[in-house]
């Protein structure tokens, strides 16, 4: 027919699948880590009751809203044991935490190796501490903030870095001699690789830094009998992040 009309007929076109700005998927990952705890009521104490904390894992969900926007979210939960020193008799932890992130942004491709990703949500943070020393029960809530830096440097691999700050003002289920909540904030740093191992999983490996810090007023917990006293809680985590991510 293409002959008597003389028309050529259309090629056949097929279809490309545009790979996903970021990584997303289900991450499962273990992540041991060393937990490092400050608290000062006024004497200027340093870091110490440094722990290492094996028993800790993290679930993180990265979704595109659609394959025709940039939109991605992304949903984060991780926690377990959380120790520390047994030297002092006040300020908790023989227990556990976990904190829970919701997040939504875009991403944008600059290069077609290099993407850049914002975003923004909210977190909650909880910590259960028994008195044998090192950390309180706390529990706070607030926004957070992040962008992602995604660089492919090898066909497989993938290099990202990460940072993130969060305001959480708000506090729940804290023990009571504690005090009030002045100030509470999180700043986060995140170096990882990906490596795709098959079509539809990849293993991620990373090196993660947190910095969790709260103020408290009217604080009971040194033992004063008026609450007429500051209590500051600083805590540094370092954890390394091995796991497996599954995706579409």
């Amino acid at each position: 027919m293409a002959a008597a009309t003389g028309v050529q007929d259309e090629p056949p076109e097929t279809p490309i699948a545009v790979p996903a700005l970021l990584p997303t998927g289900l991450l499962i990952a273990w992540k041991p880590t060393f937990l490092s705890v400050r608290v000062d009521s006024g004497s200027g104490s340093t870091f110490g009751s440094d722990k290492f904390q094996p028993l800790r894992l993290l679930a993180r969900y990265t979704f595109a809203f659609s394959e025709q926007v940039p939109f991605v979210g992304r949903v984060e939960a991780e926690g377990g044991r959380f120790q520390t020193d047994q030297d002092r008799a006040t300020y908790g932890s023989d227990g556990y935490d976990f904190t829970v992130r919701a997040l939504a942004g875009a991403a944008t491709r600059i290069t077609p190796g290099f993407t850049v990703f914002a975003s923004a949500g909210v977190l909650s943070r909880y910590q259960h501490g028994y008195a044998k020393g090192g950390a309180p029960t706390v529990g706070v809530f607030g926004a957070v903030s992040n962008f992602e830096l995604e660089f492919r440097v090898y066909p497989i691999i993938t290099l990202s870095l990460f940072a993130e700050g969060a305001i959480a003002p708000f506090a729940y289920a804290t023990q009571a001699n504690l005090g009030t909540l002045s100030d509470s904030s999180e700043l986060r740093g995140r170096i990882q690789l990906s490596f795709d191992l098959a079509p539809n999983t990849a293993f991620d490996v990373g090196y993660d830094f947190t910095r969790w810090h709260s103020d408290f007023s009217r604080s009971t917990i040194t033992g004063n009998p008026a609450p007429d006293r500051a209590f500051l809680v600083d805590q540094r985590e370092y954890a390394l992040t091995v796991g497996l991510r599954f995706h579409r």
